[in-house]
């Protein structure tokens, strides 16, 4: 069941938080990314609730709103039971790595599910490779413009590799592949940290 700022502001706090990439860059703007409609679909089934931070008419009715959802939305992080931290290859993912290095610090319990894999590859740019490759941007956007992307690139790819290895260590970070290995991790944890909060 998706809880929303609203029904938080009334009491409700979610079991989940599931957060991570959220509007993709396009030619015409951002749109909303889908790739947690799995998720949530999947979460609806089993009767968890969460909260999603990618506000959207298409599934809260509207905008986000900052004066309501930003201080929603980390009240929501900070309180729900375990955390879900959605990683694509087209968003850089900073804030969620910020987020996840939060909760790594507090030993908040969080997946950090790479959807796609750990490739980072922006819509209209490509991945590293196809970057460097890209004779004609670098010559249509000058150099120091095409360095700067060149630099964007190895920062989000660097940041999907060096974060597992930073937090392997973590007790409680898990670190997911696909969207099966979520399932199965979110069903063998949210048992656990129930009976947990229970018990405190």
């Amino acid at each position: 069941m998706l809880v929303t700022s609203e029904m938080m502001q009334k009491g409700k706090i979610p079991l989940l938080f599931t957060g991570g990439a959220c509007n993709i860059q396009s030619l015409t703007g951002p749109i909303r990314n889908p790739g947690r409609d799995p998720l949530t679909a999947w979460l609806d089934a089993q009767g968890w609730s969460y909260y999603d931070p990618q506000i959207h008419p298409s599934t809260h009715g509207r905008e986000y709103v900052w004066g309501i959802d930003g201080p929603e939305e980390k009240r929501a992080r900070k309180l729900a039971q375990l955390r879900v931290y959605e990683i694509t290859a087209d968003t850089i993912a900073a804030v969620s790595v910020m987020e996840i290095m939060d909760d790594a610090r507090v030993g908040r319990h969080s997946i950090v599910w790479f959807n796609g894999g750990q490739t980072f590859a922006p819509p209209g740019l490509g991945d590293l490779d196809q970057l460097v490759k890209n004779k004609a941007l670098q010559q249509q956007i000058g150099e120091m413009a095409y360095q700067h992307l060149l630099a964007y690139l190895k920062a989000g790819r660097q940041i999907r590799h060096e974060l597992p290895l930073m937090l392997a260590e973590c007790p409680h970070i898990v670190f997911v592949n696909s969207f099966d290995e979520l399932q199965k991790a979110i069903t063998i944890l949210i048992p656990k940290l129930i009976k947990t909060s229970v018990t405190l």
